[in-house]
Formats: structure tokens, C-alpha cells, sequence
């Protein structure tokens, strides 16, 4: 390992403004390869495969998210804490309490899908993921500790980048080679878990450590900031994996595939929220208790979330058809196209309320995210369990949509309230307006033809990228101040 040393406020500056943008790439390689990854397995399987895969996957990620119990967020939290502190003697109680409690975590998770196998739709496929389970769980964990140092280059090189693309290529080769074995596609995904789990540990190696440095970390104060945010995070993903777990018990294995096909374009939105929020929980924490700088923080981070993201939702709700056309045939139904009438604007909404979550989180208010989540998740199983029987996945569409105004709205009032924050600024209102020249823009092509459409799209796309770029100054001010 490396020896601690102290940065110059240069050099700090360069590296938090170089990690703003890897850690956008990065979100952009992980949900560009998300959608790629459900392309090649809706394109080599069955519906009837694929949604036995996509169960099985969503249940697996849930799984892991139980048995992180919820460390790699107190990693950052308590690592940029005692960094500005200068207390790294600390690092070792860090560590301890962040990978002790997990690894049972893990090894129980995988005994239950073990256990549990023969009740999944393939148990060939739970015996694949319970393998590799306890090393997405230790991988997120290492990979956090760098972004407790401010380093998002590892999480971007191997977790956005690295293990999607090597997902992306061996599921390419498997289309190819195995085209409709369910067994070769889960084998495909999961193998580059090892690899990523073994980069992760030799960057933790590299790390700084404390030599001669004070500072302790009870175990009591670790798990008093991590125990709500464990279930806060098992509730936050259940919200993003369980509907698709229930639509393929409670309609079946096609459904489910045909609603995830049909979420799919989601997880950009997701991945530009969670990069943003990734990279900010080290400034958050290390700034708390310093409400301008918090403020500010918040909504530029905002702006940046709505600008990245609404011109794809809108793109994807006025061409809803041609995004199902491109996993194919048996995906171009009415209710998949409502299902993305559903979401697009809910997951704006999402958008436009920021990373309301991560300041809570860094604020200490894990307790609050927890309350808010299990609400959302009330709320979503309930709703599930009565449309998906009556309405298919246009109910679990509703289901979701409901509970991410609830997971979004309810924390939104409480950091207005407890902490005077607001998400919008005036560069955020300026990228909802120009947002709404984009939608317009669409329509007025689109009476044209489906091409003339597509142009137009494109047009728009195009421009948007360019103002981006041209702004690309205030996204890398966002890590600087």
C-alpha cells in the first residue's frame, strides 16, 4: 500500500475535475452496455428464456444489495469523514466493520438461493449466481473505499466499464455460438464478477494507509450510521428489481421479459444519478454542516441529472415503437408501448428532484431515507400484488410510477424543510425549457413520417449534446468548489 500523503489544493482540484467527467463516462459505458446486455439476451433467447433469466438476474442483485448491508456508503462516508479530520488511524476499524458482517451476509444469500433453487425458474441458473454472489458483494465494497479517497477512476475502469463491457462480449459470443442456451447466457454474465472482484482488491492495495496516525472507529458508530442505510439500501433496490421478480410469478416468465425490455432505457437515467451521486458523497460529507456550499452542490447537480437525462426519456416516450422494434417482433405490443408512456415521465420527475437520496444519506439522515423507501416499497408491493392479476405489466408500470413520486417527493419536502434546499436553480430551469424545445421539436417532425421522426431526434440529440459540451465548464465546477 501507499503511504498517506497530503494532496496540494491543485492537485486535488485536477483530480476531483478529472473524476466529475470518468465517472459520467463511466455512466454512460454502464447503461449504454445495460441496454446492451438485454438486447443480446432478448435477441438469443425466447421471451419465455429471457424473462427466466431476468428474474433470476434482478433477484440475484437484490440478494447482493441484503448482503452488502448496506457498507460501501459508510466506506465513503466514514473514509472522507476521518480523511478531513486527519484521523486515518481509523482506516483499520473502517475496514473491519465494512467487510466482517457482509462476507456472512454473502455466504448466508448464497445458501438460500441454494436451498431455494428448485422454486426459481431454472435452478442451474441459481447454482450459477450463488456462486458469484459473494463477489459482487465484495467488490462493491473495495471499490467504494476509492471513492472514500475521492478516486473514481477504479470504480469507473471496473465496475461501469469493465465488467459491463466483458458482460457485453461474452453475451455476444454466446448469441453467436450458443444462441437460445439459458445456461451459456447466465454463465456469460456472470463471469466477469471474478475479474472485477480481484482488480477491486489490488486497487484497495494501492490505497493510502495510515502510519502513525491517530484516530479509532467503534464499531457502535459505524453500525449506527449504517444499520438504515443497509435496509435503505435493500428497500432501494427491491423498488428497481422486485417488480420484475413479481410480474414473472404473478403473469409470467414472457411478461416479465417484455417488461424489462420495456424499463430497459431506464437504467441510463439510473447510472447518470448514481455516477453524479457517487462521486458527490465524499463533497457532501465533507461538507456538512455548510449549507451554501451544500446548496449549490445540489442543484447544479440537479441541472446536470435533468440535462443528461430528459432528452432521453422524452426520445424514447415519442418513439416508444422503434425502441421496442430493436429487441424484436415478439416485444412490439400496446402494453409494453404503455408501460413507456408510464415511466418516461415518472423517471423526469425522478430526475428533476436530484440526488435528494445521497444528501440526506451524507447528511446523517439515514433513518428519514429508510422511512421513505419503505414507504415507496409499501406502496409498490401493494399496488403490484393488486394490478399485475387485473392489468399485466401496464399495472406493474403503475406500481412503480406511484412509488417513485413517493421515494422522491416525500424526501424532496423533507430537505426543503430540515435544510432550506431546493434541487432547481436557474441553470436546471433553463434545461427544462430547453427540454421542452426538444419534445417540440420531435412532434413537429413526426407529422412528417417515422423517418422524418428519427431526424429530427437526432437533430435534437445532437444540439443538446452540443450545448452540454459547451457548458462542460460549470460540470466540472460541481467537484471543484
Amino acid at each position: 500500500m501507499a503511504t498517506v500523503t497530503v494532496d496540494s489544493g491543485k492537485h486535488t482540484v485536477r483530480r476531483s475535475a478529472g473524476s466529475s467527467l470518468v465517472s459520467l463516462l463511466g455512466a454512460a459505458a454502464a447503461g449504454g452496455g445495460g441496454i446492451l446486455v438485454s438486447w443480446l439476451v432478448a435477441r438469443a433467447l425466447s421471451p419465455t428464456a429471457a424473462g427466466a433469466f431476468f428474474t433470476s438476474t434482478s433477484l440475484f442483485l437484490l440478494l447482493a444489495s441484503i448482503a452488502r448491508l448496506g457498507t460501501p456508503t459508510s466506506v465513503v462516508y466514514w473514509i472522507a469523514s476521518k480523511r478531513k479530520a486527519a484521523q486515518l488511524g481509523a482506516l483499520g476499524d473502517i475496514y473491519r466493520n465494512a467487510f466482517l458482517a457482509p462476507l456472512v451476509g454473502a455466504g448466508a444469500c448464497s445458501l438460500l438461493l441454494l436451498t431455494f433453487a428448485s422454486y426459481l425458474p431454472n435452478p442451474t441458473l441459481a447454482a450459477i449466481l450463488a456462486a458469484v454472489l459473494p463477489l459482487a458483494v465484495v467488490s462493491e465494497i473495495l471499490l467504494a473505499a476509492g471513492r472514500g479517497f475521492n478516486r473514481m477512476g477504479p470504480t469507473v475502469a471496473i465496475e461501469k466499464i469493465g465488467r459491463t463491457l466483458s458482460q457485453v462480449v461474452l453475451l455476444a459470443v454466446v448469441a453467436v455460438a450458443f444462441s437460445g442456451n439459458l445456461t451459456a447466457t447466465t454463465l456469460a454474465w456472470s463471469m466477469p464478477y471474478l475479474p472485477a472482484a480481484l482488480l477491486a482488491a489490488w486497487t484497495v492495495w494501492r490505497l493510502p494507509r495510515a502510519h502513525g496516525q491517530n484516530g479509532s472507529l467503534p464499531a457502535r458508530d459505524f453500525w449506527s450510521f449504517t444499520g438504515p442505510r443497509a435496509a435503505a439500501s435493500v428497500v432501494q433496490l427491491a423498488l428497481q428489481r422486485l417488480d420484475i421478480v413479481l410480474v414473472g410469478a404473478l403473469a409470467g416468465l414472457e411478461a416479465a421479459a417484455v417488461y424489462t425490455v420495456a424499463t430497459r432505457f431506464i437504467v441510463v437515467g439510473q447510472m447518470v444519478s448514481g455516477a453524479i451521486g457517487q462521486a458527490l458523497q465524499p463533497r457532501i460529507a465533507a461538507n456538512v454542516g455548510q449549507p451554501a456550499k451544500l446548496s449549490e452542490l445540489y442543484q447544479t447537480s440537479t441541472a446536470w441529472i435533468v440535462a443528461l437525462t430528459w432528452p432521453i426519456y422524452i426520445s424514447i416516450a415519442m418513439s416508444a415503437d422503434i425502441y421496442l422494434r430493436l429487441f424484436g417482433s415478439d416485444y412490439i405490443r400496446g402494453d409494453a408501448r404503455t408501460v413507456i408512456w408510464i415511466l418516461a415521465p415518472s423517471m423526469m420527475v425522478a430526475a428533476a428532484c436530484g440526488i435528494v437520496d445521497t444528501v440526506l444519506a451524507m447528511a446523517g439522515k439515514t433513518s428519514w431515507q429508510f422511512y421513505n423507501v419503505s414507504i415507496a416499497l409499501a406502496v409498490n408491493i401493494v399496488l403490484n400484488v393488486v394490478l399485475i392479476p387485473r392489468i399485466g405489466i401496464v399495472g406493474a408500470a403503475l406500481a412503480w410510477a406511484v412509488s417513485l413520486m413517493c421515494k422522491n417527493l416525500i424526501p424532496l419536502y423533507q430537505v426543503y424543510r430540515g435544510f432550506g434546499y431546493r434541487p432547481w436553480g436557474t441553470l436546471c430551469l433553463t434545461c427544462i425549457a430547453c427540454s421542452g424545445l426538444h419534445l417540440i421539436l420531435i412532434i413537429l417532425c413526426a407529422q412528417f413520417g417515422t423517418s422524418a421522426q428519427l431526424i429530427g431526434t437526432g437533430i435534437g440529440l445532437l444540439a443538446w449534446g452540443v450545448i452540454v459540451l459547451g457548458y462542460a465548464r460549470r460540470l466540472l465546477s460541481l467537484w471543484e468548489k
